[in-house]
């Protein structure tokens, strides 16, 4: 018995070893599964939370950037407005200290010498504080006590004074002054020109733009006072606006971006862009609802949330198919089998196009989404690489991206690209492209895995967003902020190589007549009829712009003679000669057209703007129709 049993003991001992490496591999492979799964799982999320953490990131940088842009914007209309009461003011000066108190501005306004609608009332007060001369009937009024007033007395510089909100005794309405220094040569005080606008003018900009229905847009002093706030469709001014960050921050940048938490306003939380005035003691500020902007961010992460459950619930149940599997080999072919095609389903019903790319740029594979976000058959795309897909300049950029993913300091590049694909139909596609590297055993990249969101909408917005800041909305020509933007490059190109260029500065006789007769909607198509003409009527390299109103200009770049700008405005005088045929009838009008050419008349914009502006009245005081080069004399 005793010898039995140790042969029994000895024959366990020397089992075949295949079968004690089979039992210790099912042993190890249980841990290593539940640990790899664990490790996936754990990515996954990572990569959903980085993605859903990264668009939010996205919708925020681009509505600051949208934000700042229309506070530029903003800015820029507000210069406007105080630049056109800066020449104002200057022009009736001058004609004040040429012709002292005859000047009649009432009469100056009914025979449009005065044609700046912007201002409610225009008024010269002697250094008395009464009224010399305004534009209204106010009867016996003194201003010696304003404010505006008593600032200009003792101000030494020739700068335009911009009032608080206060109630104008002339009009009984709430009003924002704007005053500059009448001074003689000898420097003493002879009074103030004052302009009232109302507050709500500074809002228009408002009404043009689409900031939702908790948007913010405010004008304010560097003192804290609001001249014109909107929120949404409230209106107020006058109001302290020290306690509000914006208007703290401005004392460490003047301009800047931030999220408010709203509540020191209204609560509401928004994303903020200000920006201090550079000529002028104002700062504007424009908000947008942040929830308003996080909306469809907040529907995608769903998406993602709801994708990232699916695919953990199916590595779930993949772990335990495969730890179930050990013990049955022919399970394990049939678990695989179903994961494969549950990997096929996920990737062909993905909500964004996915593309399999090989490291030379071929397309191995792509699915639905993909194809037809590009408008190609699977069969046409697999035949291509993504550089043929774009243009030269984004096939260099994606070169370069695809060396950077495979490169072995991949982490140190950005990880996703915003390029434009050409569509089938030969449309542009822009989208927004992360890749990602598979690698084999060995380490080697075997291919790039594209995962593709389409972001043409945001693209085409943004570029509609800077275009109808640059342009006007009804002739679609350049309008003033372009205007003085390309001829500030023209002169600066003529200054670099000594050559001449021009403004021309054209007002149209006779279209108060027509808007009169006729209505707003027929002078409309009237000015779109005259931007054609001019378009028609210049070089390629030319440019003309919309002033405002009925005022046009012209820039010339490139003159070979200062002749040429006569030419020019013989060529444009008589195009708009031609009577105009409208729904209504025929329409004549004409243009008195005035000109500056650099050198000879100035060397800066400022300048040459001011001298062609001045030409162009004394082109309507010597008959209208007909072009001058210099201004009218006091």
């Amino acid at each position: 018995m005793i010898r039995l049993k140790a042969l029994e003991v000895g024959d366990a001992a020397v089992q075949p070893a295949g079968a004690f490496w089979r039992r210790l591999l099912r042993m190890t492979l249980s841990p290593v599964i539940v640990l790899v799964c664990a490790t996936v799982v754990v990515a996954l999320w990572w990569m959903t939370m980085q993605r859903i953490e990264f668009e939010r990131e996205q919708a925020i940088e681009a509505a600051m950037k949208s934000n700042a842009n229309l506070a530029i914007a903003f800015e820029q209309q507000v210069s406007r407005t105080l630049q056109a009461a800066e020449q104002m003011a200057a022009f009736v000066r001058e004609q004040y200290l040429s012709n002292g108190k005859h000047i009649d501005l009432r009469n100056w306004v009914e025979n449009r010498i005065i044609r700046e609608e912007t201002f409610n009332i225009i008024s010269v007060v002697d250094e008395t504080g009464a009224v010399v001369s305004s534009s209204k009937e106010g009867g016996l009024v003194n201003y010696a006590d304003r404010k505006f007033f008593l600032m200009q007395r003792n101000n030494r510089h020739d700068t335009l004074f911009i009032n608080e909100p206060v109630i104008g005794r002339v009009t009984g309405r709430w009003q924002v002054p704007m005053s500059m220094r009448i001074s003689p040569p000898d420097g003493s005080f002879a009074g103030v020109v004052v302009m009232s606008v109302d507050p709500s003018s500074f809002s228009v900009f408002y009404h043009q733009t689409d900031l939702g229905d908790k948007g913010l847009m405010e004008l304010v002093d560097l003192d804290g006072v609001v001249f014109e706030r909107k929120l949404g469709e409230h209106s107020s001014f006058g109001v302290d606006v020290r306690d509000l960050h914006w208007f703290q921050r401005r004392l460490d940048e003047p301009a800047g971006d931030f999220i408010d938490d709203g509540a020191a306003l209204d609560g509401v939380v928004r994303i903020v862009s200000y920006r201090r005035m550079r000529d002028y003691p104002l700062m504007v500020t424009v908000g947008v609802s942040y929830d308003d902007e996080m909306t469809p961010v907040r529907q995608r992460r769903i998406s993602y949330l709801a994708l990232a459950s699916v695919a953990t619930a199916a590595l779930l149940i993949l772990s335990a198919l495969l730890m179930w599997a050990l013990a049955r080999q022919r399970a394990v072919a049939n678990a695989l089998l179903a994961n494969e095609a549950l990997f096929r389903a996920t990737f062909n019903q993905a909500a964004m196009g996915i593309a399999h790319i090989a490291p030379d740029g071929r397309i191995l594979g792509v699915n639905e989404k993909f194809c037809r976000m590009l408008g190609y058959s699977r069969e046409t795309l697999c035949g291509l690489t993504v550089y043929d897909l774009g243009n030269a300049r984004d096939g260099d950029r994606m070169r370069q991206f695809i060396a950077q993913r495979l490169s072995s300091n991949a982490r140190i590049y950005p990880q996703e690209i915003e390029k434009a694909y050409r569509r089938g139909d030969g449309s542009l596609l822009w989208v927004c492209e992360a890749l990602s590297v598979v690698r084999n055993s060995h380490g080697k990249p075997k291919f790039l895995v594209a995962v593709t969101q389409d972001i043409t909408a945001r693209k085409e917005l943004e570029e509609r967003l800077s275009h109808d800041a640059m342009h006007d909305a009804l002739t679609r020509l350049p309008n003033r902020v372009m205007f003085h933007d390309r001829l500030s490059k023209v002169l600066a190109f003529a200054h670099r190589h000594d050559t001449l260029a021009a403004v021309l500065y054209l007002d149209l006789d006779g279209f108060k007549e027509v808007n009169d007769s006729y209505g707003h909607a027929v002078g409309d198509v009237l000015l779109q009829q005259v931007a054609e003409r001019l378009r028609n009527s210049v070089r390629e390299e030319d440019m003309v712009a919309r002033l405002g109103g009925d005022e046009f200009a012209i820039v010339l770049p490139w003159l070979s003679d200062e002749r040429d700008c006569g030419v020019v405005a013989e060529k444009v005088i008589a195009a708009l000669s031609e009577p105009f045929h409208l729904k209504e009838g025929p329409a004549v009008i004409s243009a008195s057209v005035g000109v500056a050419v650099f050198p000879v008349h100035g060397q800066d914009v400022a300048t040459l703007v001011v001298h062609a502006d001045g030409a162009m009245y004394a082109a309507k005081h010597a008959g209208k129709n007909r072009y001058c080069y210099e201004p009218l004399r006091a």
